[in-house]
Formats: structure tokens, sequence, C-alpha cells
């Protein structure tokens, strides 16, 4: 991975519509190139999907963090049990004071309490679950993933 591909991700990330065209011209390459290198990505699976950034506040939606704490269970096991949750988008596997860290949407509170009390709490192995409930996102720097990439790093 050298400069030029660590470019190309930060243009998709802004905008993953925006055309080959457009982009060689922004970084000085050809649409081949742009094309190969995407292509070569890809496969090796440094990008992994395209997506769309929905605001949910704007959509009647309320998004909360639910911190697990597992005890004498695989965590494997609590993941495939939380993939049958509509309402969790992400689960991340942690190292500190929990075990997992699950992003969950819901349309109210009482919606969330009933998600913690009457089904996940009942999976055996999670011994507490801590929430908070996120209230705004405040974008920052969309290039932070990029800051400590080394160029020199091959991924081909």
């Amino acid at each position: 991975m050298d400069e030029t591909d660590i470019q190309i991700l930060k243009l998709l990330r802004r905008d993953s519509r925006q055309s080959l065209g457009k982009m060689a011209e922004s970084i000085g390459i050809s649409k081949a190139t742009i094309s190969r290198r995407i292509t070569r990505m890809e496969e090796n699976e440094i990008i992994s999907g395209y997506t769309v950034m929905t605001n949910v506040s704007k959509m009647g939606v309320m998004r909360a963090l639910l911190f697990l704490n597992v005890t004498g269970a695989s965590l494997t096991r609590i993941i495939d049990d939380m993939r049958k949750f509509k309402e969790v988008e992400f689960i991340h596997k942690l190292f500190g004071d929990h075990s997992l860290l699950c992003e969950v949407y819901v349309a109210t509170v009482d919606d969330l309490y009933q998600l913690i009390q009457d089904h996940i709490l009942k999976i055996p192995g999670i011994q507490n679950v801590e929430v908070d409930i996120l209230i705004d996102r405040i974008d920052m720097n969309p290039d932070a993933e990029f800051s400590t990439i080394t160029t020199s790093s091959s991924i081909y």
C-alpha cells in the first residue's frame, strides 16, 4: 500500500460515487490505474464494500451503545446469539473493562429496555449490560483511520 492507494481510499471515503475520471484528475494518474488499484484493494479486502451513511436523528431512530460483560461463555457463541437481534448493527470485541460493545438502533427507550431485559440479559454468559444513549454524532476527521498507516507496508 502506497501513498496513491491512501489518496484513493480518502477520495472514496468522502464520496464513493465519484467517477474514476474525477478521481484520476484529482490524484494525477490515469483512470485505468485508479481502476486497477481499486480492484486490487477489493481483492485484498482493504475495501470491503460501499455503503450509504444515514442521519438516524432525521429518521426518528435512537442509537445506543451496549457494553456487555461476558463470563463463563464463548464470545463467539455470544456474538452468534446477538446476531439474531435485528436492532444490532455492529458488535466490537473489546480489550479492557468490557467484553463486547454493541451498537443498536431502537425507536424508544422502552424498546431499548425491552431488548436488554427480555432478550440480551437472558443469554447465558452475559453478566452485565451498561448503556450509553447517543444524542449526537459530530464528524471530526474522515481521514483519521489513515493517519497511522505506513506506506512502506506491502499488501500485494
